[in-house]
């Protein structure tokens, strides 16, 4: 590949990815600019690598089932400030806990997921269904209750390849002797 269709094809595919809103598969750049996956791969990774030489405020990393521009960690509180001083639609407490049940035991039935948090959940399934943060993947042998999973679009928005990538979390939990002892104080 001449240099001039090696920049010329860089060119595009960092336009794509300033433009897409989900992860966008090699394959389907592959098909949008009419060369071989291969050499689409080729130019993503040499993107990933140009901008961490470059240090710059963004990387290029693979996402659920494609890749995705991210800003770079270091510069989350400026970012987040940013993206938050207008955000009026954030998730309630409850949500995030019903996020976070889902996400660690998946799939899960809305009945596990409210004995798990305690209370009802259904509304708060709903609005997880409805942002597309999680979704009804089949049913439960035992009791023909819905399963929910989280979806790409969970993913995408932790930085995730994979729910093998959440932290664990054990470190987070309080140990057994303070649970016990805490049950026992009136």
């Amino acid at each position: 590949m001449t240099a001039a269709i090696d920049e010329h094809l860089r060119g595009a595919v960092e336009a794509i990815l300033f433009v897409v809103d989900t992860p966008v598969p090699a394959a389907t750049l592959a098909e949008l600019l009419d060369v071989e996956e291969v050499i689409v791969t080729e130019q993503l990774h040499a993107l990933a690598s140009e901008y961490e030489r470059q240090h710059r405020g963004f990387t290029l990393r693979p996402a659920g089932e494609g890749w995705r521009l991210y800003t770079r960690e270091e510069y989350a509180e400026h970012v987040e400030r940013y993206v938050t001083e207008g955000q009026r639609a954030r998730l309630t407490q409850a949500a995030l806990e019903t996020l976070a049940v889902v996400a660690y035991r998946q799939p899960v039935t809305r009945s596990r997921i409210s004995a798990i948090r305690g209370v009802s959940v259904d509304g708060v399934i709903r609005t997880l269904l409805s942002r597309g943060l999680v979704a009804e993947e089949g049913s439960d042998p035992q009791t023909g209750g819905g399963l929910y999973v989280t979806t790409e679009l969970f993913l995408e928005k932790l930085g995730l390849s994979s729910v093998s990538e959440l932290p664990d979390l054990a470190p987070l939990l309080p140990d057994v002797e303070s649970v016990l002892s805490e049950d026992s104080n009136p």
